[in-house]
């Protein structure tokens, strides 16, 4: 988003918002252009009057908050727990003789619930009443976790996803070759 575009962002929020006034208008559209650079004005406005159309606190939103909303359509195509789960147990008829397999085919928050295909290979040979407590448990906690940590991770501006993946790939490769990571 340019600029120019923060700018008409931000005079639809003091239109809706009479009380919405910046101390300083540059400074605030300054802010503003950094928060939301890298979403498309068209996916600005939408998340805005999805903002004001839902809103019933009456306080203009932040840079977060319209983010928030840009993001909720990539919540909503998330497989929920049992739809997940689901997966799972399909994937355990053939997970003993085909775990890697089978693996491969889970969506990637899925695998990352579900954490090696050797894990898959030993719920296979889980009798039935424990994959359908303890096991299932585990993974909808599991896969829970997952899908969280995926909605923040989605809302992080470029610099620092990059910045993270970059972390944990030389914590990957010093675990390969043997070098201990300290803080």
């Amino acid at each position: 988003m340019t600029r120019e575009e923060t700018k008409q962002v931000l005079m639809i929020i003091q239109a809706t918002y009479p009380n919405y006034k910046p101390p300083d208008r540059t400074v605030a559209i300054n802010a503003w252009t950094m928060a939301l650079e890298e979403y498309p004005y068209k996916a600005v406005e939408i998340a805005l009057k999805a903002y004001i159309k839902t809103d019933t606190s009456g306080f203009a939103p932040s840079p977060g908050q319209v983010i928030q909303k840009i993001h909720i359509a990539e919540e909503y195509t998330e497989l929920s727990e049992m739809e997940a789960w689901t997966l799972v147990a399909r994937a355990l008829r053939n997970g003993i003789y085909g775990a890697d397999t089978e693996f491969d085919k889970l969506p990637r928050t899925v695998q990352k619930a579900v954490v090696s295909p050797d894990n898959l290979r030993s719920w296979a040979q889980t009798d039935t009443e424990s994959v359908e407590t303890v096991i299932q448990s585990n993974f909808l906690r599991n896969y829970r976790t997952e899908r969280k940590r995926t909605s923040e991770l989605n809302r992080l501006p470029g610099e620092v996803k990059q910045l993270i993946s970059e972390t944990i790939g030389n914590m990957e490769g010093n675990r390969r070759t043997g070098i201990e990571h300290k803080n």
